[in-house]
């Protein structure tokens, strides 16, 4: 009688903490890139990088959590931490193709990773979904060291007339103009 009570309340505190961990996922997620937040500012990115990589493990769909391990990864020259990023990050724009603050650290990851062609399309979706000169000017780089000169110039000109202040577009044709 006594180990079916105390089988019954185990079973009771077993199902009261699957439930609380399944409702307070995001919260606890959101904790952990707090706290690697703190040692990222801390002057400490590989500690901050375990605990997005924490983060993650929660709630693999955190996009802030995918965001930082993105940048924190490139900091630190993490190959691992940048694949894994991506990986993350492709799977969370399939969910939310409007995240254009995700897709550009994605952008960013991809060019670092020397994947060119798929940096190119993250970067230009960017700068012509929110007219960021910037994403264009990285798109134009992009095409660039692709060989496709015609895009590139046309990617900056583009760039350009989003964001006249801008001095990389600007640089970027006159040198090209300049090579002809």
């Amino acid at each position: 009688m006594i180990r079916i009570a105390l089988w019954r309340r185990f079973a009771l505190a077993s199902t009261g903490l699957a439930i609380s961990a399944a409702l307070l996922r995001g919260q606890l997620a959101d904790a952990l890139v707090t706290r690697g937040d703190e040692f990222l500012y801390r002057a400490r990115p590989t500690e901050a990088l375990k605990y997005y990589v924490r983060a993650l493990t929660v709630d693999s769909t955190d996009a802030i959590a995918i965001d930082r391990l993105l940048f924190v990864s490139q900091l630190v020259r993490s190959r691992e931490g940048t694949e894994s990023g991506i990986r993350l990050a492709t799977h969370y724009l399939r969910a939310h193709p409007e995240d254009d603050v995700l897709r550009m650290d994605r952008a960013m990851a991809l060019r670092a990773d020397g994947r060119h062609a798929d940096a190119l399309a993250d970067f230009e979706r960017v700068g012509k979904s929110v007219r960021d000169g910037r994403a264009l000017t990285f798109a134009g780089f992009e095409a660039d060291a692709l060989g496709w000169r015609k895009d590139a110039v046309s990617l900056w000109r583009a760039a350009e007339k989003q964001a006249p202040g801008l001095p990389a577009p600007r640089h970027a044709l006159q040198r090209e103009a300049g090579e002809k």
